[in-house]
């Protein structure tokens, strides 16, 4: 019985630490701090903190565009430009997941990526 909660605690501990999150916290002109954009990827934290990364940096963007102060003012200046695609192709998350397991493209350029799919900048 024991082992069986062991190995229950065990899988609860790796299926969380397997999750990576975030969010934007921000200030309106009249100092009121916010929060915004809160966001989570899962199952490859190599390639996931850098989704997370994307979608806060391109929040904080907006948010400033919007009059607001963000509080981590290095999401500012993150280069948020991604790999354009194969001649001929359009970006999809199973094209990405391809090039980035033949290793075309690395952990960073996947994770933008994703996050650049995932919040429709394609079809900008």
């Amino acid at each position: 019985m024991k082992i069986k909660s062991s190995c229950i605690v065990f899988a609860l501990a790796l299926f969380v630490s397997a999750c990576t999150s975030g969010r934007l916290e921000y200030f309106t002109a009249e100092g009121e701090r916010k929060v915004a954009c809160e966001t989570e990827y899962t199952w490859q934290p190599s390639v996931d903190k850098y989704a997370v990364e994307y979608v806060l940096a391109h929040c904080a963007q907006e948010a400033v565009s919007r009059g607001y102060t963000v509080e981590d003012a290095a999401l500012l200046e993150k280069d948020l430009s991604v790999p354009s695609p194969p001649e001929g192709r359009a970006w999809s998350h199973e094209l990405a997941k391809q090039y980035h397991s033949k290793g075309t493209l690395t952990d960073k350029e996947y994770g933008y990526l994703i996050a650049y799919l995932d919040l429709g900048h394609d079809s900008d």
